[in-house]
């Protein structure tokens, strides 16, 4: 059935089953990691056109008093809109035992509108019934609710309401709450009232006719709405303008898997650098038989053929190997991804264009590997077949070899020393391949590292533990008396604040964000200054933005005039400084100004400065702080600790760490594989010089122990070249988090951590990986050292 050739490949195979297995698990294990990541990324992708954009996201949310049906019906009529709703949202707290958490609670016009902000998986009864609460699927857990329990409700200054959970429901226009360490809930407009809300709606929403609207057009529709409104008497607040067709969390996510994908690609090259040397090491073992084959009569395109063709089935086989585990794998993955996008991914398929593309790189990659070495063993001629190996007589060799007699080691040492660089071609790819795995493994300590000096940096500005919201705002000194008065309290600040957004040329305001009104001389938030200078108390017209601002408004800077919004009326200000204020959109005026432009001087916000520094100790403080304002007559609206502010930033930002530092991993194992195949090798080449020491006395633990040392040589020499290549992988790796995140510093020297981790951990793995090749080594006869051809 098969000619000779074919079944001398076939025979040599199976002959060395070890190295067919590794060069099978190289790709296998470099297609395992690529493909997770291109199957996870196909399943999110497929998942947002299917059930984000299906969910018919609001384009716009505008808040506006009163609404009623027949002003939504002239909305409907206007040109663009193509669905329009009512809603009322309601910030509660829930009442359960232990901490209390807050709760966003929703009420529709109409539920069943499949046009409009489409709500999804609906567990139980829809729409909910009075006196119940649905609750979003990804903050049932942070809720420690259960479907069916009852959980207390309380509106500020009301009694808590008990609900029934009456069943889950998903939003995917809303990040996981789980992640916000918010409760997502819908309930009817009856339970609203229950609770003590006044009736009736007072937010708009709408979607648009364009399929593929930019953000300005949508503001100006959403300009004529609010010119509408206002031109009808109704009062218009806060205007939100997300960008179209974008999930909250799109952008990261997609730089996400770009950086991923790139580390896929990083990975396959280093499984190549894998795939050269073994079959480098199958074409050592066999250079006499091509000699030979050549000899009688065959062509170099028919010996090239031959072990192509091989290097093309054993791709066949890590495919077959690999396809179902990453799909497994990126399947998994892409649920986590779906988790923090708030998408239901378990119902999609994987498109079969993901899987046709990892079989054809499965296939080539091999091949396209082995294509140099099977080149350059096929060019030999016959008598340097023949020969064997041979000892490099180059300048450069020479040089090694001359450089090494002056190390003061015993010969045995000085021997394992020369046989690291015997091979250079080798011993380049081996180190390639361990430089690049530790290249990422610091690459992503380093960001890591920058991740937590910028989230320290952003926290250590602000020296408060507790920030308490007031239902209604109260005169500042009211406030701090009543606070100072409670037993833990070691300092306090009264603040106030409104919503303001920057009015653009056109007349249309952006985004809304945080305008706080803080006493030029506060203890307790100190922002670092990155341009022009703090508030002074005679800054009348002057305001401090933070960094975040400039995100999307990047030509803001120091010195430059802009008009606000704030509450629906415009003011006049200049920018006098620019403070770092992490991923926030925020600015800061002086309350001298602020209390003019307002009218009175009051405030809403609280800082407290904890004596206790425990967590549960700030939480009783708290309960004693609500008690104290509840004796007053004061309500307090919601409460929250600055570490758990923290706690939900940094899980949004280290989620992006944790899997850099994996797909480090997946290449450290790469690299470990490579360098115990080139021990492999390398003890395959030498047999007779083994069997020759063996002759001459040397005993196992010799051999063992230089091998060993060959091994942790070209180890050490992977860990001094990953050193100066994690620079502009830390370089590009800090720029592509601030394009999406906020920025990091960029650090240039290797995190001194991380490095000796590597360090470590390349020592360990190099003494695993020449385990193998040293016990077959050290186990050699010296009979069947010598017969070794």
């Amino acid at each position: 059935m098969f000619d000779t050739r074919w079944r001398k490949t076939l025979r040599d195979a199976w002959g060395h089953r070890a190295r067919t297995l590794l060069v099978v698990l190289a790709v296998a294990l470099g297609l395992i990691g690529a493909g997770a990541i291109l199957d996870a990324w196909a399943l999110v992708r497929v998942t947002t056109q299917a059930s984000y954009v299906a969910s018919h996201p609001v384009a716009a949310t505008l808040q506006i008093t009163p609404l009623d049906a027949s002003f939504l019906a002239r909305v409907r009529q206007l040109p663009g809109v193509a669905a329009a709703r009512l809603r009322r949202t309601v910030i509660a707290t829930t009442q359960g035992p232990g901490e209390r958490k807050t709760i966003v609670l929703h009420a529709l016009d109409d539920v069943a509108r499949p046009d409009i902000g489409r709500l999804q998986d609906v567990q139980g009864a829809w729409p909910p019934n009075d006196g119940e609460v649905m609750i979003e699927r990804s903050s049932l857990g942070y809720s420690g609710a259960t479907v069916g329990a009852v959980l207390p409700v309380a509106v500020a200054g009301q009694a808590p309401v008990a609900l029934r959970v009456g069943g889950l429901v998903r939003d995917v226009s809303v990040a996981p709450g789980w992640m916000d360490h918010l409760v997502y809930g819908f309930v009817s407009l009856e339970t609203l009232s229950r609770l003590g809300v006044p009736s009736g709606f007072d937010e708009l929403q709408i979607t648009v006719s364009d399929p593929h609207p930019s953000q300005q057009d949508v503001r100006q529709l959403a300009w004529r709405i609010k010119a509408l409104a206002e031109a009808e008497g109704r009062r218009v607040g806060r205007i939100n303008v997300p960008v179209p067709g974008q999930h909250i969390h799109a952008a990261q996510m997609d730089t996400l898997m770009l950086t991923q994908g790139g580390f896929g690609i990083l990975t396959l090259l280093v499984c190549g650098c894998l795939i050269v040397n073994l079959v480098s090491a199958m074409l050592a073992g066999q250079r006499r038989e091509l000699g030979i084959m050549k000899a009688v009569g065959a062509s170099e395109r028919q010996l090239a053929t031959q072990i192509l063709v091989l290097a093309g089935a054993l791709g066949v086989l890590a495919v077959a190997v690999a396809l179902p585990v990453a799909a497994w794998l990126g399947r998994r993955y892409g649920s986590f991804q779906g988790e923090l996008l708030n998408f239901p991914v378990d119902s999609q398929a994987i498109p079969l264009w993901a899987f046709a593309a990892q079989a054809a790189v499965g296939v080539v990659l091999p091949v396209l590997a082995a294509a140099v070495p099977v080149v350059q063993a096929c060019r030999q001629s016959v008598v340097a077949a023949l020969r064997g190996q041979e000892l490099s007589n180059d300048a450069a060799a020479l040089r090694v070899r001359h450089g090494l007699q002056g190390v003061p080691l015993a010969r045995p040492q000085l021997l394992s020393l020369h046989n690291a660089f015997r091979q250079r071609q080798r011993c380049l790819l081996t180190l390639v391949a361990l430089a690049t795995a530790g290249s990422v493994f610091i690459g992503a300590n380093n960001l890591r590292a920058a991740v937590e000096q910028s989230v320290d940096r952003l926290f250590v500005d602000q020296h408060y533990d507790i920030a308490l919201r007031m239902h209604e705002p109260q005169p500042a000194s009211r406030l701090i008396e009543t606070a100072n008065a409670v037993t833990g309290v070691d300092a306090v600040e009264a603040w106030d604040g409104a919503s303001a957004g920057v009015v653009r040329a056109d007349g249309t305001v952006g985004n809304m964000f945080d305008l706080f009104a803080v006493p030029p001389r506060s203890r307790l938030v100190t922002p670092a200054l990155q341009h022009g200078r703090w508030l002074r108390d005679d800054d009348a017209a002057g305001v401090v933005i933070g960094s975040g601002l400039l995100k999307t408004d990047p030509e803001l800077k120091v010195g430059q005039s802009v008009q606000l919004t704030i509450d629906g009326r415009q003011s006049p200000l200049r920018i006098v400084g620019i403070v770092d204020s992490g991923p926030e959109p925020l600015a800061y005026v002086a309350p001298s100004a602020f209390a003019a432009w307002r009218g009175h001087d009051v405030a809403s916000l609280l800082l407290i400065k904890a004596g206790a520094r425990d967590k549960q100790g700030q939480l009783d403080l708290v309960q004693r702080l609500r008690d104290a304002f509840d004796q007053q007559g004061l309500v307090v609206a919601s409460s929250q600790l600055l570490s758990e502010e923290r706690q939900g930033i940094e899980d949004h930002l280290q989620m992006v760490v944790s899997f850099l530092g994996g797909m480090g991993w997946v290449m450290i194992v790469v690299g470990g594989m490579g360098l115990a195949s080139t021990m492999s090798v390398a003890v395959l080449e030498r047999q007779r010089e083994i069997g020759v020491l063996r002759a001459m006395g040397a005993r196992g633990r010799t051999i063992l122990g230089m091998v060993q040392l060959e091994g942790l040589t070209m180890a050490l020499l992977g860990w001094l070249m990953s050193l100066p290549l994690s620079v502009p992988i830390s370089v590009l790796l800090a720029r592509g988090f601030a394009a999406v995140m906020f920025p990091v510093p960029t650090s240039l020297l290797p995190e001194p951590g991380g490095a000796l981790r590597w360090l470590a951990l390349v020592m360990t793995v190099a003494v695993l990986a020449c385990a193998w090749p040293a016990r077959q080594a050290m186990r050699l006869s010296v009979v069947r050292a010598l017969q070794y051809e």
